[in-house]
């Protein structure tokens, strides 16, 4: 139980986004722009969320370069590389809107590359049928960033950065009744806010809104080769959520990108963007074989990102990886001129961190853990399943499936985020107006009646030990290739750590707030529990999926099963324990249905070894 009860501040707002990056800044703007008072929390600095780290660009079926390209055959494609685990009308969604989502980037300053002729340059990117990735040099996250911060100081909206969320609030009613059943009106027993911690200031704060936003990322951090800072992407929201009663869908689903660093280690996992393959790069065995001929003939290093990974890593574990475990990225071919125009980022990257000069040596890259396809389920507005819960962007799932086409990350954040500010302004509009004739709600401050629980923020001992531990298992046991023996294993120790991290022999009753390390600690503490629940929906959703989809790949089970594995599982909290439960994946309808017919994806890729 934290001590310090005076450094406690209230903040109020309609509608309350957790989240700094793309998804909660776009929210932001259009929750703003339909007239609610809108407060953005974040863990990261203002204008440093992960955002910055999306690279190769951003996907739009525009034709500027191959003028037959539409946002069927885009949809087309999303649905093929995700092996139809997607929610086709959110795909359908997602792509009708992302020529309007560029085009207002522009309009707003965005500095996309034009050819000579003035049109927007699209690149290709992995799995793609046609051009339609637009890009700002290999920083294209950043400069998205860059003009979302600006919309949003023109507009005065407030960011609130180094704030670490602790858990979500529902209101009661005054006279202390519990919630209330399903059938009974939702609308006055509903997540109504958020308790958290100013990690810098050492202050708790409790945040009342009327709607609230999760914009929070994904869980990639709990594996121990990420693309993502240490600092980021333990699953937070997804385990806030959790708690709060939300459902979760295809945790299974965990992309590994082909290409990052492999060395030196402090750059381990380190993106080499799929630009790098876009502009033409190759990939060597250290025989100097272009082996992808040998998984994916048709594309080769274009292939989709699964396959690519894949025949990454069996390349290295079958003998022919490089000294530090890794293959050759290869870009030597192309000019010097033209890898400083399109890949200024990744030469700079790789000679500052260690020595390379891309344009004369190969990198030596290997894959991480670098998406959760996974998380939230929410309906097509973005609402959970929990009054005044939404959700966006890397924290939610069922628009990517069981493989994210490289370029539609950043297109989600922001094609989801304008629907879900959208929906959360109309929300708190409505129940302002409920307000004024209903009685006054409270907070519910505590969940249960142990102490050390009493405000919701407590610290364990060694949090750092947990969260190693839990980062290798996932790494050895749930990583790229999968099998039962070392998933129940794997499950095994993650409910055993589960346990002893919630011991009352573990948890530190007391701690000052504004202790040196408090920081570090009530961080890392946090990290753990998040990355607990995801661990554990993880490793139970791959146990139940006995076949090979996707991203989701079982060495005891090579092949994809569609006459009973055409289902997303689900997890609930069922208060003591994880529930899952499967559900058919909805039919597609309308236009998509002809052209998914005459256009099979290739099977060209090998069983691997």
């Amino acid at each position: 139980m934290a001590e310090n009860k005076k450094n406690i501040t209230n903040h109020s707002c309609d509608v309350l986004i957790i989240g700094g990056g793309s998804a909660g800044l776009r929210a932001a703007i259009e929750a703003h722009d339909a007239g609610a008072h809108v407060l953005i929390i974040s863990k990261s600095r203002r204008g440093d969320p992960h955002t910055v780290l999306a690279r190769g660009g951003i996907n739009a079926a525009l034709g500027t370069m191959d003028p037959d390209d539409n946002w069927v055959i885009h949809a087309a494609d999303t649905l093929r590389e995700g092996e139809f685990l997607a929610d086709y009308e959110r795909v359908e969604v997602l792509c009708k809107n992302a020529p309007d989502a560029v085009n207002e980037l522009i309009n707003w300053g965005a500095r996309f590359h034009r050819e000579k002729d003035g049109r927007l340059t699209q690149r290709f990117f992995g799995a793609h049928t046609y051009r339609r990735t637009v890009f700002y040099e290999d920083w294209t996250g950043n400069e998205i960033i860059r003009v979302l911060m600006d919309q949003v100081d023109q507009r005065k909206i407030e960011i609130m950065e180094n704030v670490y969320v602790t858990k979500l609030l529902e209101s009661v009613h005054v006279n202390g009744r519990g919630p209330v059943s399903e059938e009974v009106e939702w609308k006055w027993d509903r997540i109504k806010g958020a308790l958290g911690i100013n990690i810098e200031n050492k202050e708790i704060l409790i945040f009342e809104c009327k709607s609230l936003i999760l914009a929070s990322g994904g869980c990639t951090r709990v594996y121990s080769v990420s693309s993502s800072r240490i600092f980021e992407n333990y699953g937070e929201g997804v385990a806030l959520a959790y708690e709060a009663g939300a459902d979760l869908v295809d945790m299974e689903m965990v992309q590994f990108h082909p290409t990052g660093m492999v060395w030196p280690e402090k750059s381990l996992g380190t993106l080499a963007t799929e630009a790098i393959r876009g502009e033409g790069g190759i990939l060597l065995n250290s025989k100097g074989e272009r082996f992808m001929k040998n998984y994916y003939s048709e594309r080769m290093e274009l292939g989709p990102r699964d396959v690519v990974a894949r025949a990454n890593y069996n390349e290295i574990i079958n003998g022919r990886g490089t000294e530090h475990s890794g293959v050759w990225l290869d870009i030597t071919h192309l000019p010097k001129e033209e890898i400083l125009n399109r890949l200024p980022t990744i030469y700079e990257q790789f000679k500052k961190i260690n020595g390379i000069d891309i344009s004369k040596e190969k990198m030596e890259v290997g894959p991480t853990a670098h998406y959760s396809m996974g998380g939230i389920v929410v309906d097509i507005k973005c609402k959970t399943r929990i009054r005044g819960l939404f959700a966006v962007g890397e924290v939610i799932s069922q628009i990517h499936g069981a493989n994210r086409l490289g370029g539609n990350s950043l297109l989600d954040t922001l094609v989801f985020g304008k629907i879900a500010g959208g929906e959360a302004a109309r929300l708190a509009m409505e129940v302002q107006e409920k307000w004024k004739t209903r009685e006054p709600l409270s907070l519910r401050l505590t969940f249960n009646d142990r102490k050390e629980f009493e405000d919701g923020i407590y610290t364990v001992k060694e949090p750092v030990k947990f969260r190693n531990e839990i980062q290798e298992l996932m790494n050895q046991n749930a990583g790229i290739i999968r099998e039962e023996t070392k998933l129940k294993n794997s499950l095994k120790r993650i409910l055993k750590l589960k346990k002893e991290f919630y011991s009352k022999h573990n948890i530190l009753k007391e701690f000052k707030i504004d202790d040196d390390d408090a920081e570090n600690r009530i961080v890392s503490t946090w990290q753990v529990k998040s990355s607990l629940v995801v661990c554990e929906a993880i490793i139970r959703s791959a146990l139940m999926r006995q076949e090979s989809r996707g991203a989701h790949y079982r060495s005891d089970f090579p092949k994809i099963d569609k006459e009973k594995w055409n289902v997303n599982i689900y997890c609930r909290n069922g208060g003591r324990e994880m529930v899952l439960f499967k559900r058919n994946i909805k039919e597609i309808e309308g236009p998509l249905v002809d052209l998914l017919k005459s256009h099979n994806k290739p099977e060209h890729h090998r069983e691997f070894e």
